[in-house]
């Protein structure tokens, strides 16, 4: 990509804003990049700001503010943001609760306006005029709940007059094709996000990857832990359904924090129980990877200790976890009907680890492990003991169950 001129070419710009959306250049990056450029094109930039509405469990947000001649901050926004004082005093959130796709205000001078608290400090911070723009992706869940799928761009001037009307002109013309090449980088993004979200980070990458055909498995040697609350069915039958949900996302979070600390991946939830798998890349990695797994299945039972703990001082009942470790070659991959695909994990071994979790309750056990395991991690063999050899429903021969020692 080639350096912007020293004067106001916008053809030149359009090309260079082209290039960055094909190749999917980082936002940060295109922002810096496309600031720099018009700053050298003659136009007086002081600040620019650019927010990018994200389809993500956790974040409402991203931010980009550019000042000094630089990238100077990167910041992402929460849901609970929309409750502060800062957001409801802004003006982008007038903007989007009236749909107002643009909003100029002079900041110095006999027209000044500062109808928004942000705009008295700008002039304060010496900025004479502002403007935001904002542009909608298209995207018809962005209108619901006041969620705003798509750009907000605002910009600053601290020169003595302002912008003349062909500098604003200029930026306002700009502004369009650079929200443009925003969105054409954030796309793969936010795919990326959404599909990591419902199905893995793993799972996703393969995905975005290009490994979308029925049928296209491949076999990945793994430890696995399945977990499963005990009785939680009866639960959350005599139990309210907002209560149920709250409670079981709170399990969830322990399974999910300790199997992520541990470099482990939830392939699937099942009801109110998690598949995960723990992939070692290469044989070295083995033993390694099976301490990580027996570590996270303890690291959730105390972490689950600890919720029901919590949940049982506040006069609410606990549920018990139950934990099977088992080892062996999962086919990955997808499956389902040519319309409507699952990328997921099946195989014996994993029928085998959930016809293990069910021997908890009649062992008295809260943590169980294969003999299969056991042998992949010799070293481990130590810290467990065995409780005999033991049936396992739809499993030809017996097999030996383990247990913490």
């Amino acid at each position: 990509m080639s350096e912007s001129p020293h004067a106001l070419d916008p053809a030149l710009l359009h090309s260079w804003l082209i290039e960055a959306g094909l190749a999917s250049l980082p936002s940060g990056e295109l922002f810096d990049g496309f600031c720099r450029r018009l700053v050298a094109s003659g136009v007086p930039i002081a600040r620019g700001f650019l927010s990018i509405g994200a389809l993500h469990p956790l974040w409402r947000a991203r931010s980009f503010t550019w000042q000094d001649g630089r990238l100077a901050e990167v910041a992402d926004f929460a849901y609970d943001y929309m409750q502060t004082r800062g957001w409801q005093a802004s003006p982008f959130r007038h903007m989007m609760e009236t749909r107002t796709p643009r909003l100029h205000r002079r900041l110095a001078g006999a027209d000044a306006r500062l109808d928004f608290p942000v705009l008295a400090e700008f002039r304060a911070a010496g900025l004479t005029e502002w403007l935001a723009l904002m542009h909608d992706f298209g995207w018809d869940q962005g209108r619901q709940e006041g969620h705003h799928l798509g750009i907000v761009l605002s910009w600053a001037t601290d020169g003595p007059q302002g912008w003349s009307a062909a500098e604003r002109e200029a930026v306002e013309a700009l502004s369009r094709p650079l929200s443009l090449a925003v969105k054409a980088g954030t796309a793969l993004d936010t795919t990326r996000a959404v599909l990591a979200t419902y199905i893995g980070q793993d799972a996703a990458a393969l995905v975005v990857g290009g490994h979308v055909r029925r049928g296209s498995v491949g076999r990945l040697p793994s430890f696995i832990l399945y977990a499963d609350l005990r009785g939680f069915t009866d639960f959350a039958e005599v139990t309210a359904p907002e209560e149920v949900t709250r409670r079981l996302n709170g399990y969830f979070e322990c399974m999910g924090e300790a199997v992520a600390a541990a470099g482990g991946e939830i392939l699937k939830f099942l009801g109110d129980g998690i598949l995960a798998a723990f992939l070692p890349r290469e044989p070295a990695e083995r033993p390694a990877v099976a301490a990580a797994t027996l570590a996270a299945a303890q690291d959730l039972l105390a972490r689950v200790d600890r919720l029901n703990a919590a949940e049982a001082a506040a006069g609410h009942p606990a549920l018990a976890l139950d934990i099977a470790l088992h080892e062996g070659e999962v086919t990955y991959g997808n499956v389902g009907t040519a319309e409507r695909l699952d990328f997921t994990a099946i195989g014996p071994a994993i029928n085998e680890a959930t016809r293990l979790e069910a021997l908890c309750k009649t062992l008295g056990r809260n943590l169980l492990v294969s003999d299969s395991f056991v042998r992949a991690a010799p070293a481990l063999r130590a810290q467990l003991r065995s409780l005999g050899r033991h049936k396992l429903r739809g499993v030809r021969e017996e097999r030996e169950v383990f247990a913490p020692a």
